[in-house]
């Protein structure tokens, strides 16, 4: 069997068996071990989440706030997106890492997360710019949204082959498309189920907070339509007060910390599921385990 990393064996982190019962899983099995990691790991992924939910915080302040920005110091709002934009990938490769060590039964700490997550970082955001723009321009052009959904899906895990895998950028997309080919239908509606989730979870949070907020009389300006497109699309509050913007941007960013690691988590879990399935990755991963054992005996 083809060797495509060293997935096997654990970095910065103590020595340890694979504990978890590798084996392909369904949709739903993929979704019960997510929020199992989640639910186990919830202080490690809230510690690497935490990157993520400063970049929103920073994307947000670039959108309300772009004149003060680029108007009156432009290298500040240079600054701003360079900062947005790292902090993207250190949470999105953190919680990578973090989900497949924990998936593989290590025992890791937030340290040596990062630790990995930076000696890959130049590679995963090289093809996550990447990747995006080839997705961005072909939606844009309307007539290629099926291509862009086409090519989303099948350069889906390149967060998994760049983390794990160590490829190259030239090869971490081929790799994904490996990894899916035969079973696109399949990944489409795995990823489509996993992104709609997270954005329920997300949403539901949202109305919810909103709805208490109406219902006990502490905003009077926001009405009932207002808090769904809130909660769904992200709509900012017009003709507000800046304590209410505030308070609305205070409340996305925790809900956002509590969501945003369940699309990742799902992700990377569909990335080792591919390799379970396609080229027997739970086999391989026995293999370290029976010759420590009989080292043990012996």
């Amino acid at each position: 069997m083809p060797k495509h990393n060293d997935t096997s064996r654990n970095h910065n982190s103590e020595p340890t068996a694979v504990t978890t019962a590798l084996k392909p899983m369904g949709f739903g099995d993929i979704l019960d071990a997510t929020f199992s990691l989640y639910r186990k790991h919830f202080s490690l992924f809230l510690g690497l989440v935490a990157f993520s939910v400063l970049a929103e915080l920073a994307s947000h302040l670039l959108v309300d706030f772009s004149e003060f920005f680029f108007d009156r110091s432009p290298l500040l709002g240079i600054a701003t997106v360079l900062i947005t934009v790292t902090l993207s990938i250190i949470g999105i490769g953190g919680i990578v890492i973090g989900s497949g060590a924990t998936y593989l039964g290590e025992h890791i700490t937030i340290h040596s997360v990062l630790q990995r997550t930076m000696d890959r970082f130049w590679q995963l955001l090289c093809c996550f710019l990447l990747w995006s723009l080839v997705v961005a321009v072909l939606t844009i052009t309307i007539i290629g949204i099926p291509f862009a959904i086409y090519f989303a899906v099948r350069w889906g895990l390149f967060p998994g082959t760049i983390m794990f895998e160590k490829h190259i950028i030239s090869t971490a997309l081929g790799r994904s498309s490996e990894l899916v080919n035969g079973m696109w239908w399949r990944m489409f509606g795995m990823f489509l189920a996993i992104f709609l989730l997270s954005t329920a979870v997300h949403a539901t949070i949202e109305i919810s907070v909103g709805f208490i907020l109406i219902a006990t009389s502490l905003i009077s300006e926001i009405d009932f339509i207002d808090i769904l497109e809130w909660g769904l699309f992200g709509t900012s509050f017009e003709a507000t007060t800046p304590f209410f913007y505030a308070i609305s941007i205070v409340i996305h960013l925790v809900v956002h910390a509590i969501s945003f690691a369940i699309w990742i988590i799902g992700i990377t879990l569909l990335y080792f599921n591919q390799r379970i399935r396609k080229e027997g990755f739970d086999i391989e991963m026995q293999v370290p385990q029976s010759n420590a054992v009989e080292s043990d005996l012996g």
